[in-house]
């Protein structure tokens, strides 16, 4: 009985195993405080700010249990910690402040844009490598490629908050875009806050599922679409294939299928129909889907969705 107590011990004491429980019991334990307290701190959801929610009933606010739950990690494993930390307080409290009191459209790309150019300006970025076949390859460096991936840490924060539209569904889509990253780079740096984001998006989705207790507001989704994006571009440059050349757009692409696939055609559908390409509606994907499905069957279908793309995705990076 010592002995399997000293192994169990050493198992769960291991900088590894900390990245995992820690995050998640700080998120688990912070979701019943949010909810008790929403009443006095007014974070809930309410479903008359915007045509594109279908719930019936406000719900409080789960965005800063993924916080306090993801931070302490990072601050702690990261190398250089502070800009993507800032730029990820910039896109919460962005969140947070339209949760309480409404923000306008462009202020919000505004904020966004701000926290992505500190990201790219104050840290060392890979490459982007781009490549279909082995004769249609080019890479980015420089100014282009800092742009390319300011570009998507503010395309990836929308995409999420634009999916985050049924129960438990950009937790879920977060948790399936990780899950490669974390086992291929499971003896690198790099680990620890991929490890972290993911216990974190496992914790809160036990509160997030349908029936959802609560949900995650603008600044929980803006919060995962941010971090999703920087550590898919981390997560894939840190994989063999790609540590000398960058990281591979495509396999990122492929990684954030749905996001992206969802954001693209609300843009298009938007610019179609003349209206404002941030005017929210109830055309996207997992509208579809729950009209014709119902709720769990449709988050579950577009999960699947997520794998498949997840796995194409792979084929780039293995």
């Amino acid at each position: 009985m010592q002995n399997l107590f000293s192994t169990l011990k050493s198992v769960f004491l291991t900088s590894q195993a900390t990245a995992i429980w820690i995050p998640f019991i700080v998120t688990f334990f912070s979701c019943p405080l949010l909810i008790h307290f929403a009443p006095s701190t007014g974070l809930f959801d309410y479903p008359e700010e915007s045509e594109r929610k279908i719930h019936i009933s406000p719900k409080p606010l789960g965005g800063p249990a993924l916080l306090v739950g993801f931070l302490p990690i990072y601050l702690i494993y990261a190398k250089n910690p502070l800009p993507l930390t800032f730029g990820l307080l910039i896109v919460f409290s962005t969140g947070i402040a339209d949760d309480l009191w409404g923000v306008k459209p462009k202020m919000k790309l505004f904020f966004h844009a701000a926290a992505a150019l500190l990201v790219v300006s104050l840290t060392h970025l890979p490459m982007t490598t781009v490549s279909l076949s082995p004769s249609l390859s080019f890479t980015l460096r420089g100014t282009a490629n800092s742009i390319l991936i300011g570009f998507w840490l503010v395309g990836g924060t929308n995409g999420f908050n634009l999916i985050d539209g049924l129960d438990g569904l950009a937790v879920g889509i977060g948790i399936i875009s990780l899950i490669p990253l974390v086992v291929l780079t499971a003896t690198q740096t790099l680990f620890f806050p991929l490890a972290a984001l993911i216990a974190t998006l496992v914790a809160i989705l036990l509160y997030n599922f349908h029936p959802a207790k609560l949900f995650l507001g603008d600044g929980g989704s803006y919060l995962i679409g941010f971090l999703a994006s920087y550590l898919v571009v981390r997560g894939v440059s840190g994989i063999t294939n790609y540590s000398g050349n960058g990281w591979s757009l495509v396999a990122g692409l492929m990684l954030l299928g749905v996001p992206i696939i969802d954001t693209s055609l609300a843009i298009g559908r938007r610019v179609m129909s003349n209206r404002g390409v941030m005017e929210a509606d109830q055309d996207h994907i997992h509208h579809f889907l729950y009209r014709k499905f119902g709720h769990v069957s449709a988050v579950l279908t577009i999960y699947g969705l997520q794998v498949i793309f997840v796995s194409l995705g792979l084929l780039f990076i293995v």
